[in-house]
């Protein structure tokens, strides 16, 4: 069994609504005839139309309304540049909507030009900050893919205008047809040296089996020159290809690959992530169910090179626990459960009992779980750790 990819960052078992100050004007639609005048609208504005699909029951739609589309610089982008809409997926013309441009959940937003056409399409909750890189991205590349296009089409594009198309359509969003161009332009490539525009096009594609990876990956000096803000993106993207690649195939040896090929490339002040080494193993244990080589992976790190290494193995097994927060498995939480105390023996810390505390709480071991959270409460150290302490207090005693 392969587990879904669901990578949940924070753990939030609350949240609250704040003041709206700004938020995104819609015109929510109904029916075909209210769609068609909004689009009306758009082309008579020249402006694009963002059009949000929702369901009543989708809490991240929710969330979208509650915590993205009040956001200050948001609301202001989008109601200077966008003609904004909005429709209820589940009703009769949403149905309908949802059948031509082929929703793939909730929420998905869809971008159109003036002149009616998809452009680009976002699916999933997306934060403020990336919605915005996003609907600018849209924007200022949507004409460079209208200017390429026809050359594309006639087969007429030289290899740097095919590169500018294909960087251009991956920018909008449009993640698949931008991978099936690159495909394309990588199965045309020839030569062993690598010029700009192959690097800016085959950077995203790549995993660290490919056979392109060493010339690619010789020089990362230049590497970050071609790829200035882009190139932390495309480690990021040969990271996920490779896990995911290793899943489907079912292959530690290409999480070998990943652990050591990777970190090399990444200075330790480019990412958040405590121990790259470390982490594709896990991850690799666990989406494809092997839970119990997964247990023997950290249990076997912390009794040779991390033994007694507290940090390390808190970041492990905070890690697991927030990648199965949707199945609670019995054994990985009672596993982690262990792991925390055994941080704690070694240390006490916040982290290490309130991340004890909510594993036994998933494991519906409440008095437990209470002891823990008011332990973490008496090492309460800064302003977050005691609003957080508080909110889940509260959760907890609720219940």
């Amino acid at each position: 069994m392969i587990r879904s990819f669901i990578l949940p960052l924070i753990i939030s078992f609350i949240w609250f609504q704040g003041t709206v100050s700004a938020q995104v004007q819609f015109s929510e639609v109904t029916v075909r005839d209210e769609m068609e005048m909004k689009q009306q609208e758009a082309s008579d504005r020249q402006l694009p139309m963002f059009v949000d699909v929702y369901a009543d029951w989708c809490a991240p739609c929710k969330l979208m309304d509650e915590q993205v589309y009040t956001d200050p610089d948001v609301a202001t982008y989008m109601n200077d540049r966008f003609v904004s809409v909005r429709m209820d997926g589940e009703t009769e013309y949403g149905k309908e909507f949802a059948a031509t441009y082929e929703l793939q959940g909730f929420p998905s937003m869809f971008i159109f030009s003036p002149e009616g056409e998809l452009i680009s399409r976002i699916i999933g909750y997306t934060e403020a900050d990336r919605l915005m890189t996003s609907l600018m991205n849209t924007v200022d590349n949507f004409e460079v893919v209208r200017r390429f296009r026809p050359g594309y089409e006639a087969g007429e594009l030289k290899e740097k205008q095919f590169a500018e198309y294909i960087t251009a359509t991956r920018k909008m969003g449009n993640q698949e047809e931008a991978e099936s161009l690159a495909m394309e332009y990588m199965k045309a490539m020839k030569g062993n040296r690598l010029s700009g525009h192959d690097i800016r096009v085959i950077a995203f594609y790549l995993t660290t089996d490919d056979p392109r990876w060493p010339l690619f990956s010789e020089d990362p000096g230049r590497l970050r020159k071609e790829l200035g803000d882009d190139y932390m993106l495309a480690m990021e993207k040969t990271y996920n290809n490779t896990l995911v690649k290793a899943v489907e195939q079912e292959d530690v040896g290409l999480i070998s690959s990943l652990s050591n090929e990777l970190p090399p490339m990444i200075r330790e002040e480019e990412t958040s992530t405590w121990d790259l080494r470390s982490l594709p193993f896990l991850q690799y244990y666990y989406y494809t169910d092997q839970i119990g080589e997964l247990v023997g992976y950290v249990n076997g790190r912390f009794a040779s090179d991390k033994k007694n290494d507290h940090r390390w193995l808190y970041s492990a097994a905070s890690q697991i626990v927030d990648m199965d927060q949707q199945y609670r498995t019995a054994e990985v939480m009672e596993n982690a459960a262990k792991w925390f105390k055994a941080c704690i023996d070694l240390e006490e810390q916040f982290d290490y009992y309130f991340y004890r505390g909510m594993t036994l709480f998933f494991l519906e071991k409440e008095e437990e779980a209470k002891s823990s959270f008011r332990k973490a409460e008496s090492l309460v150290a800064n302003d977050e750790q005691r609003d957080l302490i508080n909110q889940v207090m509260g959760f907890v005693n609720s219940q």
